[in-house]
């Protein structure tokens, strides 16, 4: 179900005894959020541990946010007027603006009624949201909104080396890490973060078996850049296992440190070979 339009319905405005409740769980680049009513005063109902959340969210690109409501939309006028300006103050900063999707099921307590109230609070905190009936519906809606792709991941041929084999390996690197930053799950962070380590494993190998057979005089300096890149990437890939994924920090790696070394060692790796056989 998409924004609803018309004269919108009044807002009850019997006393509530509850606050309601909202529960925050994080699985890799969406917020999922239960929000049982009904509530007195939602804002209240908010624990201040979705700061942390949003942070952690924001620091891995753009990110989604699923609202399930549970026993009961419902909530007084004030409530809602309160939740409003909530939202212009936390999203103040555009670059941390979430995709939001709110699952209101038939049936639910206040479900069409508080629908329509809910996307203005949202729509005019510069927020983009839709309602829908069903978590599959949301949950599709959110992965597409926050599908993204990092231009410095994006392999350029202008980053050839000049050995054929090399350049392919190190054109499938790029390619594998722009699946990590895509992953909107974190199950889908940590296998495409797998497939990364493993591949640049191998990669390395191959460089390093490459130069014992040539007996490449800079071996050692080469093999110890190795080493430090594994090292970094096992630290992103740690990060990423325990839900800490850092845009900036994947990027930095392979559009930094990665291509510094492809531009310097393993240039020089392939004049050597070129001029060796």
């Amino acid at each position: 179900m998409g924004s609803q339009k018309g004269q919108s319905e009044a807002i009850p405005t019997t006393p509530f005894r509850i606050h309601g409740q909202i529960e925050y769980r994080v699985k890799g680049r969406i917020l999922h959020t239960t929000a049982r009513g009904p509530f007195r005063e939602i804002v209240e109902a908010i624990p201040a541990t979705v700061t942390g959340f949003i942070q952690r969210l924001a620091q891995q690109g753009r990110w989604g946010q699923i609202v399930i409501f549970q026993q009961s939309a419902l909530m007084p006028a004030a409530s809602l007027q309160n939740f409003a300006v909530y939202l212009k103050l936390r999203y103040v900063n555009s670059e941390i603006k979430p995709a939001v999707a709110l699952v209101l099921e038939p049936g639910l307590e206040g479900g069409e009624l508080m629908a329509p109230q809910f996307l203005r609070c949202y729509l005019e905190a510069g927020i983009k949201v839709q309602v829908f009936e069903d978590y599959v519906s949301a949950l599709n809606w959110v992965e597409s909104e926050i599908s993204q792709f990092s231009t410095r991941l994006q392999w350029n041929d202008s980053f050839k080396i000049g050995d054929k084999d090399i350049d392919e390996q190190h054109r499938e690197l790029f390619h594998r890490a722009t699946h990590v930053l895509a992953a909107t799950s974190h199950e889908g962070q940590v296998i495409a973060a797998m497939r990364l380590f493993q591949y640049m494993r191998a990669h390395l190998s191959h460089e390093e078996e490459l130069m014992r057979r040539l007996q490449y005089p800079d071996y050692e300096a080469h093999a110890l850049e190795h080493h430090a890149l594994i090292v970094g990437l096992n630290t992103i890939s740690l990060r990423i296992a325990s839900e800490n994924l850092v845009k900036a920090d994947l990027e930095r790696f392979i559009g930094d440190w990665f291509l510094r070394h492809m531009e310097t060692a393993d240039t020089d790796l392939a004049r050597f070979a070129n001029a060796t056989r």
